[in-house]
């Protein structure tokens, strides 16, 4: 207790709130409530705070795991005895997470830990609360000693995040960790000054774990060679993070320096290899990132290791099942793979309006004047290269991928050329060559995209409509 009556928890809550931004002017706040000490802690922290913190709604969502038999129904008993008695919203869950680990292949920390998270994060959105979890100063200090002794980098020492931002069905929830500056010395101290109650987890005594023996046997001897270590731990993070975060915003903008500016996507191979190290590897994580979304947890250090590897030589590398890293041509792609063959893919009727979306691009086929063009074109200097005389067509029209054997006559160029050779002539990478574009009538291709029309339909003066294939962002 300090001078002003409050508990140092209160103290480092509050700071904690404020300094990160957890909380904006009225909000809703979702309790991850185990039972646990840290987590009641945290409950009757928001119950008592919750006026000054401007909280409009304050609910609890628990887990039942059922791996520890009748502890973990006595643990979901006694959370629900707790909400009713404050009259707090609880929402449970109950999941055999042995299972869900045997069926997925994670360990049962991975698989509950992904359990928990899915159903918080599920709530949160359909109740438009922040997810509020109890982790302290010791949980982020046992996390780093845990990367450190996996051969971390830098990120490695930045322990666990004041917040985060999860993506979910329902939006992006926002988790928050008000107690991430106590210790859980602070934590034993509030309960029991305030006479809380909670349970105990009897597998928190088993060293069967890393992060148990960690905490059992590691942290005493930390504390009896520096008594404050714990403090020193905290600005050891907060230094780490902000040396991360410089040098993750310079590897932001070399990454979009070597963003291709041709319009088939990917990176400047050359220029990546080029980067020092540090920045080198977070530019790939980064572009790593982008191209996979949730899947990026998938991706480990090793992986990034080894696209770096084949930013000089070229190749290709599998990241998951579903990812793939390739160099060709200089050029790095990272893409989801999707199973779709060069040869398979669907036609898409074509109709003047509507859009359609080919290969992650979103294209509008319009009809304007001949006079209209002319205009257009002297600002559009590409516009050329996406539009035909729609008055000289035969029939419908669709669009597909190239097939082998195409040949198309580029107007004004008199020969025919095999889309084969122009893709390559015009170095685009061989693994997106079924991206571009082809639009076809009865009678064959009728425009190239990026590559412009068959002679058979040039714009003339005669042309009365000019079809455009307008890409839409």
């Amino acid at each position: 207790m300090n001078d002003n009556g409050r508990n140092t928890l209160v103290e480092k809550a509050l700071d904690a709130i404020r300094r990160e931004k957890m909380l904006g002017e009225s909000a809703n706040v979702l309790v991850a409530l185990s039972g646990g000490a840290d987590s009641m802690a945290l409950f009757h922290f928001f119950l008592r705070h919750k006026d000054e913190l401007g909280i409009k709604n304050l609910s609890a969502a628990h887990v039942n795991h059922r791996l520890r038999g009748g502890e973990s129904d006595r643990d979901e008993g006694f959370v629900a005895e707790q909400c009713r008695a404050f009259g707090v919203s609880l929402y449970l869950h109950r999941v055999d997470v042995a299972k869900e680990a045997r069926q997925s292949g994670e360990g049962v920390e991975e698989a509950g830990r992904r359990v928990r998270y899915r159903f918080f994060c599920e709530i949160a959105a359909k109740t438009g609360s922040c997810v509020a979890t109890a982790h302290t100063l010791n949980d982020s200090i046992e996390t780093v000693l845990l990367n450190q002794t996996r051969g971390c980098g830098l990120s490695g020492l930045y322990g666990i995040p004041p917040v985060r931002m999860e993506s979910c069905v329902g939006g992006i929830i926002k988790i928050i960790r008000p107690l991430i500056y106590c210790t859980r010395a602070d934590v034993e101290e509030f309960c029991a000054e305030n006479k809380i109650p909670f349970v105990e987890d009897s597998t928190n005594a088993k060293t069967d774990f890393a992060r148990n023996r960690i905490r059992i046997c590691a942290t005493p001897v930390l504390k009896s060679i520096n008594p404050g270590f714990e403090q020193a731990f905290l600005r050891m993070m907060k230094q780490a993070r902000e040396d991360g975060g410089l040098l993750d915003k310079y590897a932001e903008d070399a990454l979009n320096n070597a963003a291709m500016k041709d319009g088939y996507g990917g990176y400047d191979a050359e220029a990546l290899s080029c980067l020092p190290p540090a920045l080198r590897s977070r530019a790939v994580a980064l572009a790593v990132k982008k191209a996979c979304g949730e899947l990026q947890r998938k991706i480990s250090r090793r992986h990034i290791s080894l696209v770096e590897g084949i930013l000089d030589c070229g190749g290709a590398v599998d990241l998951s099942g579903q990812v793939r890293a390739r160099v060709s041509q200089r050029r790095l792609t990272i893409s989801r793979q999707s199973g779709e063959t060069e040869d398979g893919s669907p036609k898409i009727s074509l109709s003047i309006g509507i859009s359609c979306e080919f290969y992650g691009k979103i294209y509008r086929p319009t009809l304007i004047s001949l006079e209209e063009f002319e205009k257009r074109k002297k600002i559009n200097k590409n516009l050329l290269k996406y539009a035909f005389n729609y008055d000289k067509i035969s029939g419908k029209l669709f669009l597909r991928s190239r097939l082998p054997g195409d040949t198309f006559r580029p107007s004004g160029r008199g020969v025919s050329k095999k889309l084969k050779k122009l893709f390559i002539d015009e170095k685009i990478p061989a693994h997106l060559r079924h991206r571009v574009p082809i639009v076809c009538d009865q009678q064959g291709i009728v425009l190239v995209g990026g590559f412009g029309c068959d002679d058979r339909v040039s714009i003339d003066q005669s042309c009365g409509r000019v079809f455009v294939l307008e890409t839409l962002e």
